[in-house]
């Protein structure tokens, strides 16, 4: 009662059903009521067309419509997504940003509601199994996530898309249809039209089986959650104990620096180690930029915080550094860092206090995430990526790139941690160039290579989540990531210049 509720609404089966229930609860529970449709800039015409029926729709039962058109092609070449991914993002972003312009209600903060279903929540569940994923990942879809200024809900989660598609057969309700939601070259389509089908051919049920996996990987979850917010207390105090003084020529944001005790840290079970760090972060990053902080990204922060000599830092998304002192690691939002960017480098603390590794103050350009499979456009250094998962048995054979002109390069999977990234050099970058038979400063190479001075801050350095150099793109790979000949599948990564040509030569 009193909520602000904004519907998203697609036009399909499962959006027009919620709104339609919606709609109709309001004659029981008096709560505002829009509706908000996102065009992804992806059908042409379509998405022009779907929008003015969701529009006619809604005008139909007296709501307030908001219509929103974002680029998501263009969102995934910026971010170094796959485009499902990027669709997805820039759709959130879009209802998040009319939901914070109504702003709260007398319950509240506006609720977004979305139409997922019992059947989405089983393909989410077989997708993060199937690409790898802990517990939070198997929890699934939450019934309803806080952000920033705004809920979203999803009220049909326990809802089968059979019994919707009945729903709207009762009340005669007529969606519209998305040719994209059929297309499998996108994960979740080809999932559901082909993996979900031949596991039921084993198990008839197997769609409320991963359901209830979720169910029950929430719950413990969030009881590990519960454990780990209480040794967060005992482990983290504010402000700076005494004999520490960390954040040298860093601006702290008053009232966010966070001790926590190293020694205290390294006695908890590593679960509940990461845990903790990642309940830190997120807080200080908020929870937007703190979604970008993966399970890579807190890795890092747990090596940092036991292996870090006084003074190595670490930076993350929202503007959060982690710093090392003697008997505490630091945390700390900071001014004037970048809001969303990269997790730093000091990987082994040996930079002292102060120290940076350039790029975040340099206006160099932020690594770009490689879709794995499919193609990566980094427009700010002028390469476009193609990454492909080549089977055993096909023939495939290693192939060593020797200069610019070889842009291919046949890696490992089992030794190359996911996901691939591309950035630029960093201070003490250093990696195992194939034929030299042992570690080699970047620095070095590129003098090796005669590479012009001008060039290296841009020369693309394809790395992997460990932050370590896979391959130096069109010059040389590091040796420990190739696949070998006569092993298993290979992971295929090819580059292509998109409008500039370096210029540097091969190396000898």
């Amino acid at each position: 009662e009193g909520d602000r509720v904004l519907a998203a609404v697609s036009g399909g089966p499962d959006s027009l059903t919620l709104l339609h229930v919606l709609s109709r609860l309001r004659d029981e529970l008096p709560f505002d009521l829009r509706v908000a449709y996102v065009d992804h800039g992806l059908r042409g015409d379509r998405g022009a067309v779907e929008m003015a029926f969701v529009a006619e729709t809604a005008a139909e039962l007296g709501l307030e419509f908001h219509g929103e058109t974002v680029d998501a092609a263009a969102a995934a070449g910026r971010g170094g997504l796959s485009l499902e991914e990027a669709a997805r993002q820039v759709r959130y972003e879009a209802l998040a940003a009319v939901a914070r312009s109504w702003g709260p209600g007398p319950a509240g903060e506006p609720r977004v509601a979305v139409g997922h279903n019992l059947d989405d929540q089983a393909e989410t569940v077989l997708m993060r199994v199937i690409e790898g994923t802990g517990l939070d990942g198997l929890a699934g879809m939450p019934a309803l996530r806080r952000d920033e200024g705004w809920v979203l809900v999803r009220p049909l989660l326990t809802v089968t898309r059979e019994e919707i598609l009945d729903y709207c057969r009762a009340w005669s309700l007529e969606p519209r249809s998305d040719e994209t939601n059929t297309d499998e070259r996108f994960r979740r389509n080809f999932v559901r039209a082909r993996v979900l089908p031949l596991l039921e051919s084993y198990n008839p049920r197997v769609r409320e089986a991963l359901v209830r996996l979720a169910a029950i990987a929430r719950e413990e979850a969030e009881a590990l959650e519960e454990e780990a917010a209480r040794r967060e207390a005992r482990l983290c105090r504010p402000g700076v104990p005494e004999g520490e003084s960390p954040f040298a020529g860093l601006s702290p944001v008053p009232g966010s620096v966070v001790a926590m005790s190293r020694a205290g840290l390294k006695r908890l079970p590593g679960a509940l180690r990461k845990r903790v760090l990642r309940r830190v972060l997120r807080r200080l990053a908020g929870p937007e930029a703190g979604r970008d902080i993966g399970r890579a990204g807190v890795e890092r922060a747990v090596r940092a915080a036991e292996r870090f000599r006084v003074g190595g830092r670490l930076e993350f998304p929202g503007g959060v550094v982690l710093e090392a002192g003697y008997r505490y690691v630091f945390l700390a939002r900071c001014e004037g860092r970048r809001e969303r960017g990269r997790v730093g480098d000091g990987r082994d603390g040996r930079h002292g206090p102060g120290a940076s590794d350039g790029p975040a103050d340099s206006g160099r350009p932020e690594p770009a995430v490689l879709a794995v499979p499919g193609r990566t456009e980094v427009p700010a250094l002028g390469w476009s990526f193609t990454a492909e998962f080549i089977p055993a048995g096909d023939g495939t054979r290693r192939r060593a790139p020797r200069g610019p002109g070889r842009m291919e390069v046949d890696l490992d999977p089992d030794e190359v941690e996911m996901p691939l990234r591309v950035r630029t050099r960093r201070r003490g970058d250093a990696f195992r160039p194939l034929g030299v038979g042992g570690t080699k400063k970047l620095k070095d190479f590129f003098i090796s290579c005669k590479t012009p001075r001008a060039e290296r801050d841009r020369w693309p350095l394809l790395v992997d989540a460990s932050d370590r150099i896979v391959w130096v793109v069109g010059l040389r790979p590091d040796e420990r990531f190739l696949a070998r000949r006569g092993a298993g599948g290979v992971l295929r990564v090819t580059a292509e210049r998109l409008k500039t040509r370096p210029g540097g030569r091969a190396c000898r």
